[in-house]
């Protein structure tokens, strides 16, 4: 409120703002680290049709990707898609990687979601976009602390551990994620997560 009418101090103002949210973000996501790499580091996964759990997601996320004219397809199965999973840690996983593909699709692109059974009978669900992709070189290290796309790295604020928490997320769910490029250019981003309708409603699991 003070820097009105000094275009200068406005200026310097604004960028220790924005100093503070890149920090901001950076201090949450290593608690975050801190807190899955804990001894007492638990989830608690119950039995839940993921369908549930994404819709919320890309409902959430609307504002972004209106903002940038893209056209987000869901595609999701009829059948529900129950897996053994913690549906918050779920969604953080879903939020970062439809956030990361609506951040660096261009204007007017096209991202799919899509939510499926695989033909060994897990759960696979895919965010495709039409971004710059991954070098082949990056494709597993781009999930390691810190680690950030040598084609996406153009300091936006990310802290390089959101993929990497994600992966701790997905592991402690005995479920796999990994990253691929599309032949018509862009990135793939597939959660596999196993059905398992005969173990507990819910159990703790560590977070390793």
């Amino acid at each position: 409120l003070r820097s009105r009418g000094n275009a200068a101090m406005a200026d310097m103002f604004n960028d220790i703002h924005e100093a503070g949210i890149r920090m901001l973000a950076l201090v949450n996501d290593l608690l975050d680290v801190a807190k899955l790499e804990s001894a007492v580091g638990t989830i608690h996964v119950e039995r839940i049709d993921l369908r549930s759990l994404i819709r919320p997601v890309v409902r959430e996320l609307e504002p972004q990707q209106q903002q940038k004219l893209i056209d987000l397809r869901l595609e999701l199965d009829e059948a529900p898609l129950i897996a053994k999973a913690d549906p918050v840690r779920f969604q953080q996983v879903v939020r970062n990687v439809l956030a990361n593909a609506i951040k660096f699709s261009p204007i007017g692109g096209r991202i799919d979601v899509q939510g499926r059974i695989d033909g060994q009978g897990d759960i696979c669900i895919a965010v495709s976009d039409q971004g710059p992709g991954i070098p082949p070189q990056e494709l597993d290290k781009i999930f390691q602390p810190f680690v950030q796309s040598s084609k996406t790295k153009n300091g936006s604020g990310g802290t390089g551990l959101g993929l990497a928490i994600c992966r701790k997320i997905i592991d402690a769910m005995d479920g796999t994620i990994a990253a691929s490029n599309r032949s018509e250019g862009g990135s793939v981003f597939r959660i596999t997560l196993p059905c398992r309708s005969g173990a507990p409603e819910t159990r703790p699991a560590e977070l390793l």
